[in-house]
């Protein structure tokens, strides 16, 4: 299940750079291309720059909105914190992490994507996943993302895990949109915002307390709690957030 969350964390933050090209450009079948985004992305490493000392890295959180919003995460902000600070903290604590199980992103002419991954870090070889999404252009800065529901759900081998995930990924069957902008000419960031976001939220927040727990061992009972925690904040939050981007910026 791992390498199907890896894949979907990465291509739900996408914002993939979709410039609108000449008719010669665009394949038999019509596919517009975007000649800038075709080819092998790269997850960047982890680090913080020296100036800012802010993190640097592929993750990137921006965020704006009430400074009384707060977050309770337990085990890292036990009392109420501002959310402003503890999104910029996000990406320090995930950019190493993510490095280490997901290496590279590519994007084809026929809007084909796929990703060169590891299911957990500590493993030794590095896996490609294939068909688990695809994408269409829709202009410069903006494309939409359209999700393989059943090979993603192919492997899930429990029967109500496997029909919650389906029945969530059915919301996006229409797709996904996903911005985009570019940093620097080797670079793009895939972004979505808080319009795609606060549905999630709100869909998240319905399926969380409906997960059951028996069965759990200690240690998922306890990841789970506090992920159950922190989804059950977001509502609020959300609410008190004028502006949101989640995104992946790569690297050529």
């Amino acid at each position: 299940m791992k390498k199907f969350i890896y894949l979907m964390a990465m291509v739900c933050t996408l914002g993939f750079f979709t410039a609108c090209s000449s008719d010669d450009d665009n394949d038999e079948k019509g596919f517009v291309r975007n000649e800038k985004i075709e080819g092998t992305w790269k997850v960047q490493e982890a680090g913080m720059d020296s100036t800012t000392f802010q993190a640097t890295g592929s993750i990137v959180l921006n965020w704006e909105g009430s400074n009384d919003a707060v977050i309770e995460i337990p085990g890292l902000f036990d009392k109420p914190y501002p959310v402003k600070d503890a999104i910029s903290m996000v990406p320090m604590l995930l950019n190493t992490q993510l490095r280490s199980v997901l290496q590279d992103v590519t994007f084809n002419e026929k809007g084909q994507i796929s990703a060169t991954y590891k299911e957990e870090a500590d493993d030794k070889d590095w896996k490609v996943a294939n068909d688990y999404a695809t994408y269409q252009v829709v202009n410069e800065n903006k494309i939409t993302l359209f999700l393989n529901t059943a090979k993603i759900t192919e492997d899930i081998d429990d029967a109500q895990e496997k029909a919650m995930v389906t029945s969530m990924l059915d919301q996006f069957k229409t797709g996904i949109p996903v911005y985009v902008s570019y940093p620097a000419a080797n670079k793009v960031y895939f972004y979505v915002d808080k319009d795609f976001v606060a549905p999630i939220i709100a869909m998240l927040y319905a399926q969380v307390n409906k997960i059951p727990t028996t069965g759990m061992d200690k240690e998922d009972l306890a990841q789970f709690m506090i992920l159950k925690s922190v989804v059950n904040q977001l509502t609020t939050i959300m609410e008190k957030t004028t502006k949101f981007e989640a995104g992946i910026e790569l690297i050529k």
